[in-house]
């Protein structure tokens, strides 16, 4: 292949995986900002409406009737409650009372919960995890309690980022299921069914708790939240995560998760003008910290073994 026409698709490939997590880390203020108008129910089955129609046509997922059998289905059914419908439900619901940078710092968390869970699944735990288990634990807390003060568990604050804990959890489930179940289908087809498999379980309720009326009374600010949850976090920067993730590789890929919480904080700041504490930096800080000592671990793993990182 020509080595010119290879680096083009290469840098490519790093924009998306770039512009998909940083899509994804500014997509809390813009929830936060729309929760005020519009209930948590309202905004999954909207941008599962959306994502859905968009993924079909720009995936190229050449979804069939053959995709829906049972053995299938339940566990499509298992993967959008965890990636997708409870996951954004659960983060929409918190953010009515913590901060969007809160959010943005504790989603971070994610790959110590991935290595924490393979670890309870049989993973042998070295020194470098359970220095990374001790220091994101640190940090979550001091993120949790960094606003609290005397009021620890009120709901302004602590129990809100509780709550969102509870979607970090989800989607670390969502994480490790992904990588046993359906891995002879692109990455690209079972997120498109996952996304329809949560409109399919989502819209019944949301139609049946008079949703649509909500829609009546969204400002233009609510309208451009809406367009960019369901358009660009929902569809594109899914579809450019599929992308990236098959031409780069899962553990390269995963690195660019870690601008999810800059993003977040400089988008709550334009948008909400939320200014983070020391403390909650801080934390965050240490939790990047923590991820940071699972994936040395990883890659030191990888490179004793002679894998490559997008094997």
């Amino acid at each position: 292949m020509d080595t010119a026409k290879t680096s083009r698709q290469i840098n490519r490939l790093y924009f998306q995986v770039v512009f998909a997590a940083l899509v994804w880390g500014a997509a809390y203020p813009f929830t936060k900002r729309l929760v005020t108008e519009i209930s948590p129910l309202s905004i999954v089955t909207f941008r599962a409406l959306v994502g859905t129609l968009l993924l079909v046509v720009l995936s190229g997922s050449k979804l069939g009737v053959a995709d829906l059998k049972f053995p299938y289905l339940w566990k499509l059914l298992v993967l959008s409650l965890l990636g997708v419908s409870a996951q954004q439900y659960i983060q929409a619901y918190a953010l009515r009372y913590t901060e969007a940078s809160h959010a943005g710092w504790l989603i971070a968390s994610t790959p110590i919960l991935v290595a924490g869970l393979m670890a309870a699944l049989g993973e042998k735990i070295g020194p470098f995890k359970t220095a990374a288990f001790l220091t994101g634990f640190a940090g979550t807390i001091l993120v949790v309690f960094s606003k609290a003060g005397a009021d620890a568990f009120s709901l302004p604050s602590t129990r809100g980022d509780i709550i969102f804990l509870g979607s970090c959890a989800a989607w670390a489930f969502y994480v490790i299921l992904t990588k046993k179940w359906l891995t002879f289908w692109p990455q690209a087809k079972v997120t498109t069914l996952t996304m329809l498999a949560a409109l399919a379980t989502t819209l019944p309720a949301w139609l049946l708790s008079g949703g649509p009326a909500e829609f009546c009374a969204v400002t233009p600010r609510g309208w451009l939240s809406l367009a960019y949850l369901s358009v660009l976090s929902s569809a594109l920067a899914y579809l450019f995560w599929n992308n990236s993730v098959e031409g780069l590789g899962p553990v390269k890929s995963s690195y660019f998760i870690y601008l999810e919480p800059f993003s977040t904080l400089i988008c709550a700041y334009l948008f909400l003008g939320e200014k983070a504490t020391a403390a909650a930096f801080a934390g965050g800080v240490l939790i990047l910290a923590g991820v940071y000592l699972v994936g040395v671990k990883e890659k030191n793993k990888s490179q004793l073994k002679g894998d490559r990182d997008n094997a």
